[in-house]
């Protein structure tokens, strides 16, 4: 049992540090030495628990996918829904939205625009006036938008998230309409 807590509280210092570093260098630049040491763990104790960084928010990425999946999913085209529960859940979470942060993973910013793309393309274009574009304005307006809205949210990330998740998902849907 002390062995987990142990466990858990090292794993909780790595995020930590993780969430600190993001907010100073990309992850590309972040290496295991300065991780640990900013975590006040010993490199023996990071590779106990994980292969390298990319192990390490590997757990992470995958959570935030399922969670941004299950997101779209559930509200099924519903933009500002769809916005609103995502602002909410990033900040709830410092690592996701550092991770979606622009020093954040590139693995997890192709999977935003990806979802953002099909949230548009699958959803919203079908029931909306776009539906006149035909099919390749249709996908280049979903990835206007799709980066549209993933540069206002690294922009909402990048300032301290000061609205709240309902103010810019709001604005969002306002600028989208």
């Amino acid at each position: 049992m002390a062995n987990d807590t142990r466990k858990d509280r090292t794993k909780i210092q790595l995020r930590d540090a993780m969430i600190q570093l993001l907010g100073e260098k990309s992850f590309d630049q972040i290496s295991t030495t300065e991780l640990v040491k900013l975590a006040k763990i010993s490199r023996s104790s990071f590779y106990t628990h994980y292969q390298d960084k990319y192990d390490m928010i590997e757990a992470y990425q995958q959570r935030l996918f399922e969670t941004i999946q299950y997101v779209f999913e559930k509200n099924n085209g519903n933009l500002h829904a769809t916005m609103l529960e995502t602002f909410e859940f990033l900040s709830r979470n410092q690592i996701y939205a550092a991770l979606l942060s622009e020093n954040g993973s590139k693995e997890i910013h192709q999977f935003m625009l990806q979802k953002l793309k099909e949230l548009f393309q699958n959803s919203i274009f079908p029931h909306s006036k776009r539906s006149a574009l035909g099919k390749l304005g249709k996908v280049y307006a979903a990835t206007y938008y799709a980066n549209a809205i993933f540069g206002t949210t690294q922009s909402w990330l990048r300032r301290n998230q000061k609205e709240t998740p309902a103010q810019i998902a709001d604005l969002l849907v306002e600028l989208i309409n």
